[in-house]
């Protein structure tokens, strides 16, 4: 039965009972089980998952590869082995890398299984037995308790005091109170469907007893499992660049190729097979093979870097896509703030105590004014010791138990510390506990002190303003009259205007107590001591890093399941502008159009009460505006939207496995600021990777107009076919590689996003790469000619070492395409990969390898001029830099 076909959350448990064919006292016996697994199948979410092969064959569509394996076959053909197996290498390289990416991004449906229960506790012909959770189908009735995950989607038939976590699927941070016998209207969203618990969440308290309604598939995990399943996966735009990059190269080599062996043969200096081979092996040259290993490196390495301040980059492309994003879409719960409630404020009758710290973590001062909070600690203290307890595993701390009662210890261990709070349990020794009621909105605990007794009351404010009748002022009472009351009241509006969960405590004396008390009488006549505003706060650092984000033109959206107030507080707290922009709500979204979206979504600064499919919605309105769009979250809920967006990034700690499979980046300290170091890696490496492009585009240029440029010179080729793979294989590949792991330059963080339309390849660049390549021929042109009288052996050994010497210089002038390299910080990898690659030539032309060169020795009189060349390039593109000629 499809669990989201019906509308269960509207019909009674008598209805829902006789709609599924079974008894809430003797369950399904176990035929009928196994029929309806026939029926129904597994409670497993399944999807199509393509094979190894499949993935693996998936690597070779890119027209750069298909390219390079073209050059791979042409340099075998050319008797060029070692140069053949070289690209080969690179080639099967890109491929195994891409496949273990893919493989880990498929594991997205996988990892969705995992969040199922592998145990459940069901009536079956009567008996109460436990069974492995995919063996249950729609009908089963299933016992809950506290701490268990819920195993499939189960209309409640009795609830006892249950609260359950549903930040996994709704991102909501506060517990949800269920009701059993609640009928709700068939539109009520999922959020607010509190007589129904959802696979994936978990019951924080009490107990219930449920009839499984959807399992596998027809869940609410499942349908967001078939949306990950059927969201296409964003291409970065470093991959749509190098696709784009292949694509205009392979033009022009088919175009320089055909040019290149018509001009040789019309012109005789060469036949047939020769003017072939040197069309060819100048075809080979202008593609720069190499760049995709040297890209792949820079990645790496930028990984790496990336890694140890705890970013964890799953695609590697990923990290320069991460610089070019100007919007993040960012979950509250566990993002923006660590999901767990702490108390901010106290306020009493005549005074205040403003709490600091975040979290669970029983670190922050409190500073207050008018007011002696030491007796109100030591109550909570006693109050919610016995229930909750606050622990620390491997440094990170949790509470078990309640997490408003968990708030209200952590205030008692700020204020008190771990001492004082074992004191104030011994002092106020607990005597009976009356437990959280939904219908009383609050409890109660009897503590004895110096043979009287002092009850405790936590709950609703409005209630126990209603239950007192007086209240604490300063260190005495007095009564509590209707203005003091609506005073108090007006605490409890303000704090909750602000985004607030409010909490009040009251207490009160007595000579004597009887547990034979009814709990009204216990609760009754009361004094009334305080307002805590609660509220799960943001982290340390995020409102810094935000305005950090804004100086570089990122602009901060928060998308949360939680409340409007709620949202809206956080949002200013961080620095959000929230009184002069938007918030919206998902029934707000389910009345707009895209259209009608798209013309106020730059105004949106938040969107609160929404749903998964809302999220992934966001991004694809900000995409149609051309926005460069990051999704940061930790649920099952955020998957789609993660995949959805150009980049998304998963919390590591309180992230879930869905999350982070579905992700190019996780926060291993889920630490919004953890985002804008991962944005200053993101633009270093792009500009780190446009220095290598232009370097070897430039020099590859340089070495078509050296050939061409002899054909239209009517002069014999300068360069053999050796000349030209040894320069494009070995003389560029190491300076290339330096120049990718250039250091930050100076306010890179501070200048905004490149534009979503900026290329490594433009017009502009273009024009630049053929005025600096004609250059650099010109220059090996014009050495080639000076010594081509003496020997035409000899000049071609000058001009092939001429033109590896000006790549040299073209390396230095790479370093940054708008400052001079001298006011640059100092790149420890450039000297020696410039020195190797002058070893290797120079082993060229001096040893006895020199034959298979075809080059001779050179005389060092021929050296001064030799570096004519070199000199010539580095001093005329440093210049440029000067005038302020920008190439993009």
């Amino acid at each position: 039965m499809d669990g989201n076909s019906i509308y269960w959350h509207s019909l009674t448990v008598q209805e829902a009972l006789e709609r599924l064919g079974t008894d809430s006292v003797a369950g399904l016996d176990e035929s009928e089980v196994l029929r309806r697994i026939n029926i129904y199948g597994r409670n497993e979410i399944k999807a199509k998952v393509k094979t190894p092969l499949e993935m693996f064959a998936n690597q070779f569509k890119s027209i750069l590869i298909i390219i390079l394996l073209i050059a791979t076959l042409i340099s075998a053909f050319l008797g060029e082995f070692f140069d053949a197996l070289t690209i080969a290498i690179i080639v099967f390289m890109m491929a195994i890398f891409g496949f273990v990416q893919e493989y880990r991004s498929e594991k997205t449906i996988q990892a969705l299984k995992k969040l199922a229960v592998p145990r459940a506790r069901v009536i079956r012909g009567g008996r109460e037995v436990e069974i492995p959770s995919t063996d249950l189908v729609p009908g089963d009735i299933v016992l809950l308790r506290e701490g268990d995950r819920v195993p499939a989607d189960i209309r409640l038939i009795e609830s006892n005091d249950l609260e359950v976590d549903e930040s996994p699927l709704t991102g909501e941070s506060t517990p949800v109170e269920k009701d059993a016998n609640v009928v709700l209207d068939p539109s009520t969203p999922v959020s607010d469907r509190v007589n129904m618990v959802f696979m994936g969440t978990y019951i924080v308290r009490g107990s219930a007893k449920g009839v499984v309604v959807a399992t596998g598939s027809s869940t609410e995990l499942g349908r967001i499992a078939k949306s990950v399943a059927e969201t296409k996966e964003e291409k970065t735009p470093l991959e749509i660049e190098l696709d784009d990059f292949g694509k205009k190269i392979g033009l022009i080599i088919i175009g320089i190729a055909a040019i290149v062996f018509a001009t040789s043969l019309l012109e005789g200096w060469a036949n047939v097979l020769e003017s072939f081979m040197i069309a060819v092996a100048l075809a080979v040259a202008a593609i720069p093979e190499g760049l995709p290993a040297i890209a792949t490196a820079v990645l790496a390495i930028g990984a790496h870097r990336m890694a140890k301040k705890n970013a964890l980059v799953r695609k590697l492309a990923a990290i320069e896509a991460l610089g070019s994003v100007d919007v993040i879409c960012t979950d509250k719960t566990g993002t923006i703030t660590k999901g767990e409630m702490t108390v901010k404020v106290v306020r009493t009758f005549n005074g205040f105590c403003n709490v600091e710290g975040s979290g669970y973590e029983p670190k922050g001062r409190i500073s207050c004014s008018g007011v002696n909070i030491e007796n109100l600690l030591e109550m909570l203290a006693a109050h919610t010791f016995s229930d909750v307890k606050l622990v620390n595993e491997k440094g990170v701390w949790s509470v078990k138990g309640s997490p408003t009662e968990g708030a209200l210890l952590v205030l008692a261990y700020k204020g008190l510390g771990e001492e004082g709070v074992g004191k104030a349990v011994n002092k106020l020794q607990l005597v009976k506990t009356y437990p959280f009621d939904r219908f009383r909105k609050r409890k109660s605990t009897v503590h004895i002190f110096n043979g009287k007794y002092i009850v405790v009351v936590s709950g609703a404010p409005e209630i126990l303003v209603e239950l007192s009748n007086t209240i604490q002022v300063g260190d005495g009472v007095k009564p509590f009259d209707n203005d003091s009351k609506k005073k108090v009241l007006g605490y409890v509006e303000e704090l909750a205007s602000q985004g607030y969960r409010t909490l009040g405590v009251a207490f009160k004396v007595v000579e004597a107590f009887s547990e034979e008390d009814s709990v009204e009488n216990v609760e009754r006549d009361l004094t009334f001591y305080a307002v805590l505003g609660i509220i799960d706060p943001p982290r340390e650092g995020v409102a810094e890093a935000v305005q950090i984000a804004k100086r570089a033109g990122i602009k901060t959206i928060i998308v949360t399941g939680d409340h409007k107030l709620t949202a809206m507080a956080i949002a200013k707290m961080i620095g959000l502008d929230v009184d002069n922009s938007i918030a919206l709500e998902g029934r707000d979204l389910d009345r707009m159009s895209d259209d009608e979206l798209a013309k106020i979504i730059d105004k949106v600064t938040v969107f609160a009460r929404v749903t998964p499919e809302h999220k992934a919605r966001i991004v694809k309105v900000l995409k149609k505006k051309s926005y460069r769009v990051a999704m940061t979250g930790d649920g099952v809920n955020d998957a789609p939207a993660l995949k959805e967006a150009h980049i998304g990034i998963a919390m590591g700690i309180r992230g879930t496995d869905v999350a982070k499979e579905a992700a190019q980046l996780v926060l291993l300290d889920d630490n919004y600021s953890t985002i804008v170091e991962a944005v200053k890696e993101g633009r270093v490496i792009y500009e780190n990777l446009k220095k290598p492009i232009n370097y070897l585009l430039t020099a590859n240029m340089g070495e078509v107009a050296t050939v061409f440029g002899s054909q239209l010179l009517l002069m014999p080729p300068p360069l053999e076919p050796v000349h030209l793979l040894w320069i494009n294989v070995v003389t560029d590949a190491l300076p290339a590689a330096a120049l990718g792991l250039e250091p930050p330059e100076p306010g890179i963080v501070e200048r905004p996003p490149r534009s979503a339309k900026e290329r490594f390849v433009t017009r502009r660049k273009l024009v630049y790469y053929i005025v600096m390549g004609s250059l650099l021929g010109a220059a090996t042109l014009l050495i080639f000619n000076m010594f081509r009288e003496t020997s035409l052996q000899l000049a071609r050994t000058a001009a092939f070492t001429a033109i590896a010497l000006s790549e040299f210089g073209r390396a230095i002038s790479s370093r940054s395409e708008n400052q001079n390299f001298w006011k640059l910080p100092r790149n420890k990898w450039l000297l020696p990969a410039l020195l190797a690659s002058m070893a290797m030539q120079l082993i060229a032309i001096y040893t006895p390898l020199n034959k298979y060169f075809h080059v001779v020795p050179l005389d060092w009189w021929i050296w001064p001029a030799i570096f004519i060349a070199p000199a010539t390039i580095l001093i005329v593109d440093e210049v440029r830099k000067v005038l302020g000629i920008k190439i993009s």
